[in-house]
């Protein structure tokens, strides 16, 4: 990540501009974390800014790599084998539905995602439901 160096880097908003000038005046160093992120533009499609998207992938990452069910102990011993199938065959909270409800899906729920409006048809262009997908 390139750093700021002046509170148009961070946003074209004048509006907030003002704001960080009147709290912080020139100095971007003195810029809290939280109100940066939220100053931030967001990145195009997303719902968050350039530096909340690499503090996710740094979490989500390591929270991954600690956790010994998905580490050393992703295996049949641990999940057994039924769970350990069920784990790498399920997706989506879908299929998790599916599993234990099958009649419910069946009956009720023509989407592809258990977020979508159930009634509605599958849409294959879009595999994201509708308040999901990012503005167009």
């Amino acid at each position: 990540m390139v750093p700021i160096s002046k509170w148009e880097d961070l946003t074209d908003d004048e509006e907030v501009i003002e704001a960080l000038q009147e709290v912080y005046g020139d100095d971007i160093e003195k810029l809290d974390l939280q109100v940066g992120l939220h100053a931030e533009k967001k990145i195009k499609g997303f719902a968050i800014s350039e530096t909340a998207f690499f503090i996710f992938l740094l979490i989500a990452s390591r929270r991954l790599e600690a956790d010994r069910f998905f580490t050393t102990d992703f295996n049949s011993r641990t999940y057994t084998e039924k769970g350990f199938e069920w784990v790498n065959k399920t997706e989506t909270l879908k299929d998790v539905i599916d599993r234990n409800f099958p009649e419910m899906t069946e009956k009720y729920m023509r989407c592809t995602s258990a977020f979508s409006v159930w009634s509605s048809d599958p849409d294959p262009k879009h595999y994201l439901p509708l308040y999901l997908r990012p503005a167009t």
